[in-house]
């Protein structure tokens, strides 16, 4: 069966085994305990953007995969010595290490694939 990661996610836990379920505000409105343990293993989402992301997140845990499937887009990344912009087209991935703080402003309409391990995600106001 397709998977469609626009509306459904998949986990990969630490045994190796794959899990599908209901993304979006589905999978985000469970508990903070049921999503801390979904953030031990690894998520794979995909999202659409029409506009630049509200806030910033990190991820204390482990480096996250990102990869711009269609349109345009900056990834802004904060480290000690300021913001680091990486112009992303399609077909374009980078690894985000762990423990950096990071956005994306939207170029024009794009479509994002995400690989993370979500436990510890934290966010902040852009």
């Amino acid at each position: 069966m397709a998977i469609d990661l626009t509306s459904h996610y998949v986990y990969l836990d630490a045994s190796g085994a794959a899990a599908t379920m209901t993304g979006g505000d589905e999978f985000w409105s469970q508990s903070p305990v049921d999503l801390e343990n979904y953030g031990r293993g690894w998520l794979v989402s995909e999202y659409e953007f029409a506009a630049d992301w509200p806030q910033w997140e990190m991820h204390p845990g482990a480096d996250e995969i990102v990869r711009l499937m269609a349109g345009a887009a900056e990834l802004h990344l904060e480290w000690p010595t300021g913001i680091q912009v990486v112009k992303m087209l399609a077909g374009d991935a980078y690894v985000i290490p762990k423990g950096a703080w990071h956005t994306v402003k939207v170029m024009e309409p794009c479509r994002m694939l995400h690989i993370t391990m979500g436990a510890g995600t934290q966010h902040r106001l852009a």
